[in-house]
């Protein structure tokens, strides 16, 4: 089994309705759950040559990450059929 990063970024919508809809997605997905991870705030973005400014919404920042385990990045992908929100997905290369 490889490793994969989900990282969720946009918009988070604080309904009951998407509650819900994230609660049934993550109860589905728990087999492969690696690391739940956390909610990330108060970004910042550093430059090679230094410069930090800060993460605004319009940047679309990652708003939290977990980690999951799949056999190959398709079968990451499809564990986010039912995800109620915007992801990306790396793999976790082995060092």
């Amino acid at each position: 089994m490889k490793k994969f990063v989900f990282l969720a970024h946009g918009e988070m919508d604080r309904t009951p309705e998407f509650q819900e809809a994230h609660m049934k997605w993550w109860s589905s997905i728990q087999e492969h759950v690696v690391d739940s991870g956390n909610p990330l705030f108060n970004g910042r973005n550093v430059a090679k040559d230094g410069t930090v400014t800060e993460l605004t919404a319009n940047m679309t920042p990652s708003l939290g990450y977990s980690i999951v385990q799949a056999e190959s990045i398709d079968d990451a992908i499809a564990l986010l059929a039912d995800c109620p929100m915007d992801m990306r997905v790396y793999e976790a290369m082995p060092m």
